[in-house]
């Protein structure tokens, strides 16, 4: 199960949020295409007078392709831009269509709590500009005069960070293989990050250990699936690499483990010791058609 699990997961997963949604790239019959004459205050007209000449006109310029965004032509600018979560501020949109006032391009063009300046290095853009693109953004920032808002996009999850610690609080991972003993508790924590559902909302995390030949560990004797082994939400989870750790499970190490071949779902019961696994972590988020993140972790468990 876990095996086709992660096929069907590898698609919404471990997607970086600068990446482009395919529905605003494929809404322009060609997206590389600039408008020669486009109605004034649209975002071709915008792209033409500011954002080409101050961002992205020349390779010389930071968003011509080279750094995220990628603002080199309209339609890109607008996928890169409209509904999608910065980089510095992954929490506020880029572009909130509507709204300005709370929208990180604004930020980043009015050096308005932000790390730094847009342009880079360079000089400011000027008000006038920066009042036209708020003006286009205010009006709906829509894609081009008349059209119909785009649906909010549901921006895929992050992909999740794993660690490992024993029972006093110490991490393993980090420098090779963890190494436990038999009768150990071990405990794997991870992160999730989803830009429409808060850490607390994720309906379903689970971890997954695989032996070398690729049968799992039964976490849950019981489960329909038994070698997902659900994570629980826990607010007090360290900070690690920018995230909290806020997802966990235990699991304490006794001298046969059970496991199951995925395909057959026939279970063995095989001595612990020597055993090497992997461990895999994948989270589902909140949204209708529920987008998943899984990874797995580099370090691997060795149980002396």
């Amino acid at each position: 199960m876990i095996r086709a699990l992660v096929v069907v997961l590898a698609a919404g997963c471990g997607i970086d949020t600068a990446a482009p949604p395919e529905s605003h790239a494929l809404d322009d019959g060609d997206p590389l295409a600039v408008t020669a004459t486009a109605p004034a205050g649209s975002l071709d007209d915008l792209h033409t007078k500011v954002i080409a000449k101050r961002c992205s006109g020349q390779p010389g310029l930071c968003h011509n392709g080279q750094f995220e965004p990628n603002l080199s032509t309209p339609a890109l600018t607008y996928a890169y831009l409209v509904g999608r979560p910065g980089l510095e501020k992954p929490d506020a949109l880029r572009v909130k269509p509507g709204d300005a006032a709370h929208s990180l391009l604004i930020d980043k063009l009015r050096n308005r709590g932000v790390s730094t300046q847009m342009p880079l290095g360079a000089e400011p853009l000027a008000e006038a500009d920066i009042a036209a693109l708020e003006s286009w953004i205010d009006a709906g920032a829509l894609r081009a005069p008349g059209a119909a808002r785009e649906p909010v996009i549901d921006n895929p999850p992050h992909r999740p960070e794993i660690a490992m610690f024993d029972a006093t609080g110490r991490r393993l991972d980090g420098t090779g293989p963890v190494r436990v003993a038999i009768g150990a508790t071990l405990t794997v924590r991870h992160s999730v990050q989803d830009f429409e559902t808060p850490d607390a909302a994720i309906p379903f995390a689970a971890m997954v250990l695989t032996a070398a030949d690729g049968r799992d560990v039964v976490l849950d004797p019981a489960g329909g699936d038994p070698q997902l082994g659900r994570t629980a939400y826990d607010a007090s989870g360290p900070m690690s690499k920018g995230d909290r750790l806020d997802y966990v499970r235990t699991w304490t190490i006794g001298p046969t483990v059970t496991l199951i071949d995925t395909q057959s779902h026939v279970r063995s019961d095989v001595a612990a010791h020597g055993l090497t696994l992997s461990v895999l972590v994948l989270y589902v988020d909140a949204a209708m058609h529920g987008m998943a993140a899984f990874d797995i972790s580099p370090s691997q468990i060795v149980i002396q």
